[in-house]
């Protein structure tokens, strides 16, 4: 991978209490530097496959994360899966957008002005109060 194109690194990735989430967030960030290398290289069918798989992923990923919240009975359950479900609108819609304009441009865009802070801060915020209140209702 070429570097100046790696935006968001493991050590930058805030760890949370629960370990399988851990490595959620670190696969999510690698499809992520995937992505960006591809538009950032101009690569269009590679980044449209790239999209499809982070799709797919961040859709697992937020349906097991609410899960878990469900069983955990996460009193912030209804905020924080409302962030997950625009955030998936977001990025369905960027796909839909890049599917009929095939703009390398705007995925760079959306990685560079978007996505890695709000996954950055989401983990930071949302997810760390999440797995504090998971791995306590798994000591009881």
């Amino acid at each position: 991978m070429i570097k100046e194109f790696i935006l968001i690194t493991q050590e930058q990735l805030p760890m949370v209490a629960i370990p399988s989430m851990n490595d959620t967030h670190l696969e999510e960030t690698i499809i992520v530097n995937r992505l960006q290398v591809a538009a950032k290289s101009h690569k269009v069918d590679e980044v449209a496959l790239i999209l499809q798989e982070l799709l797919e992923h961040t859709t697992e990923h937020f349906a097991g994360e609410e899960k878990m919240m469900q069983e955990s009975l996460f009193p912030a359950f209804t905020m924080h899966k409302g962030e997950h479900d625009r955030h998936l609108h977001e990025l369905k819609a960027l796909i839909k957008y890049f599917e009929k304009n095939r703009d390398t441009n705007a995925i760079t865009a959306y990685v560079d002005g978007n996505l890695v802070r709000w996954l950055l801060h989401h983990i930071e915020t949302m997810d760390t109060v999440t797995a504090l209140h998971i791995q306590k209702s798994l000591a009881k």
